[in-house]
């Protein structure tokens, strides 16, 4: 059932980390890892695709993007799957490759990187940088003068998708469970963020997690996102400069394209204004509604921003070696280290709990969990549900947001049998449980002690939902005897793995062939 839940990663370094050292230390080497893709994204981004060669603006705008409060509001609270955010910068790389370079390889590279993120867990992440290409190649098409932003942004857009159909549809078909439970509490009223709450979000360093602001519908990490005076500066002198030079001749189409992508995605940011505002015409899109909280719109918005200065700065002339530019340089470098310093408080006391007494070991096999009713695992002061993992126990009452209706019963095994049938031997490992079961002279019932969701089979008949407990259960007939099994399958698995194949095949032939 893990495959199927959006927020869960099937794919991240934090698993081989795991390997070698406590998972602790492993999530804070997956963490630095993925810092270091963002800078390294943003340098390449900025230097081979944007061809800004000022390096203390390189070392700035680099810092602007990926040691923005965002998500080191987003990691304290332990969202890790906004890590996707970090692989943005290389999304953004290889999509405006693919549009001056002239071949489809830049655009399998791009669909790739989406893929690899929605595996990471980040489907939000994938949805707004999407969404971002999306307005982008729209703008692109009517400064450039032609069609191919448009045809390159459908490739990507359809790659994304079969690359990573075999979480997607799985993913999908559980969201769409007409018994699964959206248990995130809908904020009252409109979630907007008005002047003084934007003004705070990008230029208050000394904000924190539980501050409160008028207006204000979710927790503050949903909102802040803190980039320095400087910052916000340079953004706004950058859409300013923008209006000055013909800004629609199509050798300014870069620059313009990138300027109306931010804006659209800070105007989405900015939430339910009123009911024509954008975030809330998008919402009422099939799905769309899903992905809450506009003001994480906000975190694509400074990509695409600090873009938009690179190549602002680009087309600006001057001298590099006059005082002016020395001077420039130290208020850049002074600004990445403010920036830095700022945001990294965010970080303080994160991970003050004692260290775990055991880690995961190489191809080991623990019996049944013990199911565990009675811990409460929906608080931030403790790792219930690590600790409860390592010491195999289930914790039921935990605060993830989609969940399923029924009960467990704490006191049985994971299958248990009742009226005329008997189980013995149960075998249980991740996905698949083994039994043997007999019924004598009349039929007896096997029920599974899970939250039953579509996916689960059995070879000893069809499920059934006990209606008082909301268990499954399979019914043996009379004189039954032997050994059987229930298994889990990922819904619509098979199809996305057909369709990962598909994705693979085309991607081949694309980095063969010209756009």
């Amino acid at each position: 059932m893990l495959w199927q839940n959006p927020q869960v990663a099937l794919l991240s370094p934090v698993y081989l980390f795991s390997l070698l050292v406590s998972l602790a230390l492993a999530m804070k080497l997956n963490i630095v890892l993925h810092y270091l893709l963002g800078f390294l994204g943003m340098h390449v981004l900025l230097t081979r695709a944007l061809n800004l060669s000022y390096l203390p603006g390189v070392l700035f705008l680099s810092c602007l993007f990926t040691l923005a409060g965002g998500p080191a509001f987003h990691l304290e609270v332990g969202h890790a799957t906004f890590l996707s955010y970090f692989y943005l910068p290389w999304v953004l790389f290889f999509f405006l490759r693919a549009i001056e370079g002239g071949t489809l390889r830049n655009a399998v590279a791009a669909a790739a990187i989406i893929a690899l993120a929605i595996y990471n867990g980040g489907i939000q992440i994938s949805f707004m940088i999407s969404l971002a290409l999306a307005c982008f190649s729209l703008a692109a098409r009517v400064l450039r003068r032609e069609w191919r932003p448009v045809m390159l942004v459908a490739v990507v857009g359809l790659l994304a998708f079969l690359f990573s159909a075999p979480k997607l549809l799985p993913a999908a078909a559980f969201a769409g469970d007409p018994r699964v439970v959206d248990m995130r509490s809908l904020a009252p009223g409109p979630d907007a963020m008005g002047r003084e709450m934007l003004l705070h979000a990008f230029l208050d360093p000394f904000t924190y997690r539980r501050l409160r602001m008028a207006g204000q519908s979710y927790a503050w990490h949903e909102y802040a996102n803190y980039i320095g005076p400087l910052g916000a500066l340079l953004i706004a002198a950058g859409f300013v400069w923008i209006l000055f030079p013909r800004p629609w001749r199509r050798e300014h189409w870069l620059s313009v394209s990138l300027a109306l992508t931010a804006l659209a995605l800070l105007s989405l940011a900015l939430g339910e204004l009123g009911p024509y505002a954008p975030y809330a015409l998008l919402a009422r899109m099939p799905w769309v509604s899903r992905f809450r909280v506009p003001s994480h719109y906000s975190l694509v918005f400074v990509l695409f921003a600090t873009a938009m200065v690179a190549s602002v700065w680009r087309a600006m002339t001057g001298a590099r070696g006059d005082d002016a530019s020395r001077f420039a340089a130290i208020v850049l470098i002074l600004s990445s280290l403010a920036l830095a310093y700022w945001n990294h408080i965010q970080f303080e006391g994160v991970f003050s709990l004692a260290p775990l007494h055991s880690s995961f070991r190489l191809l080991a096999r623990p019996g049944e969990p013990r199911v565990d009713e009675a811990t409460e695992a929906a608080g931030w002061q403790d790792s219930t549900l690590l600790r409860a993992m390592m010491e195999n126990r289930a914790v039921v009452r935990c605060s993830e947001p989609l969940q399923l209706p029924g009960t467990i019963d704490a006191t049985r095994p994971v299958v248990f049998a009742e009226d005329n049938a008997q189980v013995a031997a149960i075998e249980f490992s991740p996905g698949r449980i083994r039994f043997r079961a007999l019924t004598g002279g009349a039929a007896g019932r096997v029920f599974l002690n899970e939250r039953y969701v579509k996916g689960w089979h059995s070879d000893a008949g069809d499920f059934t939902i006990d209606s008082p407990t909301g268990l499954a259960f399979v019914t043996l007939p009379p004189g039954t005897t032997g050994a059987f099994a229930f298994w889990f399958t990922p819904p619509r698995l098979a199809i996305g793995l057909m369709l990962l194949a598909a994705g693979i095949l085309s991607s081949v032939l694309f980095w063969r062939r010209a756009a």
